[in-house]
């Protein structure tokens, strides 16, 4: 096993992604920085369980990428892709808290992240953006 990030580091996305495969951590990205810094992950898990994936403030890392390259392709297309985007365009995660919870599998290490704000997130969608033709 090796260390995981401290709750303070920024940490790219593709990084934690490879870190929850290869370490069987779970990784939760929060999109609401309220909600991530006043709510623990047992309790966001529980409340946000049966909402749809597209209005949950919180996803483990592989629903974000799911959800990610679902939205993704509905807007460029089949030959969209989240991963070559975030190699191209990387995105870091700040670590707000590690810790342990039971899950269906046992016992199993997590990391709670914040993501950057939706309007730093839609700037690289922006930089990104093809076939926008000027009025």
């Amino acid at each position: 096993m090796s260390e995981y990030p401290a709750p303070g580091e920024n940490v790219d996305l593709l990084v934690l992604r490879d870190l929850r495969i290869r370490e069987k951590i779970n990784v939760y990205l929060y999109m609401d920085a309220e909600i991530a810094k006043t709510s623990t992950v047992e309790e966001d898990i529980k409340k946000y369980r049966f909402t749809d994936m597209d209005f949950r403030p919180v996803l483990e890392i592989e629903d974000w990428f799911k959800n990610m390259q679902k939205q993704m392709k509905q807007i460029a297309g089949p030959s969209a892709n989240v991963e070559q985007m975030l190699k191209e365009q990387p995105l870091s995660a700040e670590i707000l808290d590690t810790g342990v919870l039971e899950t269906p599998v046992g016992l199993r290490p997590y990391l709670k992240c914040l993501l950057p704000f939706l309007d730093e997130m839609e700037e690289i969608e922006v930089r990104q953006a093809t076939g926008i033709k000027n009025q």
